[in-house]
């Protein structure tokens, strides 16, 4: 009996996790990663942003500086609209 519980609890406890964990995991995929170029600090710095480079708004800063969607500083971030 108790072999029986463990083969069909077991498994469907597991899933009911992975999904909770999925919808948890999600709820974070909003932020994006914008990269820019501080000439007083060496290197490429990132920030999270709720900007996208997909989106049809104005351009995005921080702290003065436009921000991009990639360390390569090609594809600009807009702001979400």
């Amino acid at each position: 009996m108790k072999t029986k519980v463990f083969k069909t609890v077991l498994p469907a406890f597991a899933f009911l996790v992975a999904i909770g964990i999925a919808f948890a995991a999600d709820a974070n995929s909003s932020s994006q990663i914008g990269y820019y170029d501080d000439p007083f600090i060496p290197g490429i710095q990132q920030v999270q942003t709720q900007c996208s480079p997909m989106a049809t708004g104005e351009l995005c800063t921080h702290n003065g500086y436009q921000l991009y969607d990639e360390p390569s500083l090609e594809n600009p971030l807009k702001r979400v609209e």
